[in-house]
C-alpha cells in the first residue's frame, strides 16, 4: 500500500476519534442544557472548542495528504469520489470504511448540534416571555379603558409572571 494511503488512513482514524469524542460531549452538553446547569454547559463548550480546533488541524492535514495523493495518482481533484477510482482494490478497502464513518459522524454531529441549539433557543424564548410578562402594564391601565356602550371592559387573561424554567 502507498505511503500516502497509509497516512490518509491514519489521519481519518484520528478524525474519527476526535469526532466520536465531540459527539459524546454534545450529548453530555444536552443533558446539562436540559438540567439548566450553566457551569456544565460552559465547561462542555470549552472542551468542544478544543475538539473543533483539533479537527480543523486534522482536516488541513487530510486535505494536504489527499492533494498529494491526487497528484501521485494523476487525478485532477482530491475528492474521495475521484480518488477511489484510481486506488487499488486493497487501498480502497482500507480507506472506504473510514471515509464512510467520517461522513456518518459529520451528519450525527450536525444533528446533535442542531438539537442542542434548539434547546438553547427554546430556553431563551421562555426567559424572554417571563421577562416580558413582568413588564406587563397590569390592571390599572385596563380599568381606565372603555368597552363598547361605555361598559368597563373585562380584564385581560392572566399572564405568567415567571415561568418555571427548570421544569
Amino acid at each position: 500500500m502507498r505511503r500516502l494511503v497509509i497516512a490518509l488512513a491514519e489521519c481519518l482514524d484520528e478524525a474519527v476519534a476526535v469526532q466520536e469524542r465531540l459527539l459524546e460531549r454534545l450529548r453530555a452538553q444536552r443533558v446539562a442544557i436540559v438540567a439548566g446547569d450553566a457551569a456544565r454547559v460552559e465547561e462542555s463548550s470549552l472542551r468542544m472548542e478544543e475538539d473543533v480546533l483539533r479537527l480543523g488541524g486534522i482536516e488541513s492535514t487530510r486535505n494536504r495528504i489527499a492533494a498529494e495523493l491526487a497528484d501521485e495518482l494523476g487525478v485532477v481533484v482530491s475528492r474521495w469520489s475521484a480518488l477511489r477510482e484510481a486506488l487499488t482494490e486493497n487501498e480502497r478497502r482500507a480507506l472506504a470504511p473510514r471515509v464512510t464513518q467520517v461522513e456518518r459522524l459529520v451528519r450525527d454531529l450536525e444533528l446533535q448540534n442542531t438539537i442542542n441549539g434548539q434547546l438553547v433557543r427554546t430556553e431563551l424564548a421562555l426567559v424572554d416571555t417571563s421577562v416580558r410578562s413582568l413588564g406587563n402594564g397590569g390592571r390599572r391601565a385596563v380599568t381606565r379603558a372603555y368597552a363598547p356602550g361605555g361598559a368597563t371592559p373585562a380584564p385581560p387573561a392572566a399572564t405568567p409572571v415567571l415561568l418555571n424554567l427548570a421544569a
